[in-house]
């Protein structure tokens, strides 16, 4: 067998220095064994996951015909190395698919003038593949693939396709992100509709039936879990299709849920839609989509109110800033700090806001600083007084390091004060904080 392979440095040099001479010079310039070069366009390793779709599964590659004169004729082959080849190249535990498990459509390529590539496409068993990867697991099983040629040349550089067989799965349905996201909403609000993800980890040949649930007792278990405390959402304030099919060639869709606030109470709810069965494949870990919807009370007038705290940066923060009152004053610029001059107070501190009269409150709301590094409230609790005397506990907070503000729920409680603990600092025994509001249904 006659097989020329040529480094692509070489002849990109003779291309260079022949570029200011005529198509004659140049074919007699450049070695014969460089008028045509076929090289594999993807080469090297190739990693390959199978799909267990009950059909074979395939892998297209592409040879392309360059060299100084590519309108010329070529032909190549497209070869297995045996096992004994690989052992010798490669060294490592490495087993070729079952002879049975895989088939090309041409392994012959007869370029015309006017081609510069052609496509093979590779078919392969996943059943005869996966029964020899389950029966030898410390095995990675391979197909190598090479490039020859009986008269013309062949990049050596590109001339290897080493496809690696990482694993074969059974397709499986799921949800696109089941990471919590709340959505918030005013107390008394109509309707929302909401878009949900799901598709199938691979292309999706098939239509796809998917049938999906509400699951009440994921709420209990996620609760139990993680420390909260969602409710369920009401059986009569939600809709969504039972039955949606994933139409073929469409690997994602969306679930359209709407939702009804009628009757519904501030708090935190969580609907938990379940994807119970599909037609075809499997059900993937991510089968419940956590849909969590928070209900906000009113954003409450703060016209009147007044505000103390246990310790605030009177003179360090330049006139008019550090002081409680400008959690208050609608300005984002300025901020409340706790005392750092002259001495300081440790942790707890507290803030206490008179609003002047009885409310029900469902939640409090706190705005960090507006810095780039002080941020500082991370954690602590709130509680609600109508006497100043006798407080109830109503809900704790962990804070984010965000400039955005932050709304926490609460245990809807009546009253004309409440207070906010910070227990938990991100910068020592520092607090600060730009604004704080409240919410509640009068």
């Amino acid at each position: 067998m006659k097989v020329n392979y040529i480094g692509i440095a070489c002849l990109a040099v003779l291309l260079l220095t022949a570029c200011d001479e005529s198509k004659y010079e140049l074919e007699n310039l450049v070695p014969e064994e460089y008028h045509k070069v076929l090289y594999i366009n993807k080469s090297g390793t190739q990693e390959l996951t199978l799909y267990n779709t009950g059909e074979l599964n395939t892998y297209a590659f592409s040879v392309y015909k360059g060299g100084s004169d590519p309108s010329l004729t070529a032909s190549g082959e497209i070869a297995v190395h045996s096992q004994e080849e690989v052992d010798v190249l490669y060294g490592a535990d490495y087993r070729i698919i079952p002879s049975g498990s895989y088939s090309m459509d041409t392994d012959r390529l007869d370029f015309v003038s006017e081609e510069r590539s052609k496509v093979v496409t590779l078919s392969l068993s996943t059943d005869l593949i996966g029964a020899a990867m389950e029966a030898n697991p410390e095995a990675t099983y391979v197909l190598p693939l090479y490039l020859t040629s009986e008269k013309d040349s062949v990049n050596a550089d590109k001339s290897e396709l080493f496809i690696r067989i990482t694993d074969v799965l059974t397709p499986a349905m799921g949800f696109m992100d089941t990471d919590i996201q709340p959505l918030s909403y005013t107390y008394g609000f109509d309707t929302e509709s909401v878009e949900v993800g799901f598709g199938l980890d691979t292309d999706n040949n098939w239509d796809v039936e998917c049938q999906f649930v509400v699951d009440p007792g994921y709420v209990t278990a996620y609760n139990a879990e993680n420390g909260t405390a969602y409710k369920l959402f009401p059986e009569g304030n939600y809709s969504f299709e039972d039955v949606v099919t994933l139409p073929t060639g469409t690997s994602t869709t969306d679930l359209a849920v709407t939702l009804n606030g009628n009757g519904l109470t501030p708090g935190e709810y969580m609907l938990p839609i379940r994807l119970d069965n599909v037609s075809l494949f499997n059900i993937a870990e991510n089968a419940v989509y956590p849909l969590v919807v928070r209900v906000v009370g009113i954003k409450l007038d703060r016209a009147g109110w007044s505000i103390q705290a246990n310790t605030e940066e009177r003179t360090g923060e330049g006139v008019g800033n550090g002081v409680a009152t400008c959690l208050l004053d609608g300005q984002l610029s300025t901020f409340w700090h706790s005392q750092w001059s002259g001495g300081s107070i440790p942790l707890p501190h507290e803030i206490v806001v008179d609003m002047k009269k009885e409310t029900t409150l469902t939640n409090i709301s706190l705005t960090e600083r507006q810095h780039d590094s002080y941020r500082d409230v991370k954690g602590g609790e709130f509680f609600v007084s109508s006497d100043k005397l006798n407080w109830t506990a109503v809900g704790a907070f962990e804070a984010q390091k965000v400039l955005e503000e932050q709304i926490f729920s609460i245990t809807p409680t009546k009253g004309r004060y409440f207070k906010i603990k910070i227990t938990d600092s991100y910068r020592a025994s520092n607090s600060s904080l730009a604004e704080i509001h409240a919410y509640g249904i009068d």
